[in-house]
């Protein structure tokens, strides 16, 4: 939790870029890519990464509007499960559409699960 609260950046800019890096270094630890419509979402929402341990959908800022759109995100507001850090915008299950998009998600993995 304390990497960065102790510190002094040089500029600007490289705070952005150190946010950035650990940003994408936990994205690749912590998240799995799964296609929108396994969330229950519309197709056109393309893939989302999702973070089961912690029930967090993690979407690319320059991917954001097709979420909004299709996913009907736009109604999630910063501070009421959606956060945006560094070139993400983190959505949690204080939302009930990303709880519902959760509840999708564990629904179909039981019954594949039970088709095996």
């Amino acid at each position: 939790m304390g990497f960065f609260t102790d510190t002094d950046f040089d500029s600007t800019l490289d705070m952005i870029d150190s946010v950035n890096e650990v940003v994408e270094r936990n994205i690749r630890t912590k998240f799995n890519q799964v296609a929108a419509m396994d969330l229950g979402l519309d197709m056109r929402c393309g893939r989302v990464l999702v973070d089961m341990a912690d029930d967090v959908i993690a979407v690319p800022n320059h991917n954001l509007r097709d979420i909004d759109y299709y996913g009907g995100f736009e109604y999630i507001t910063e501070g009421d499960g959606r956060q945006t850090v560094g070139d993400y915008t983190f959505f949690t299950c204080v939302s009930d559409r990303v709880q519902d998009c959760f509840d999708h998600l564990n629904e179909k993995e039981s019954v594949d699960e039970s088709e095996e």
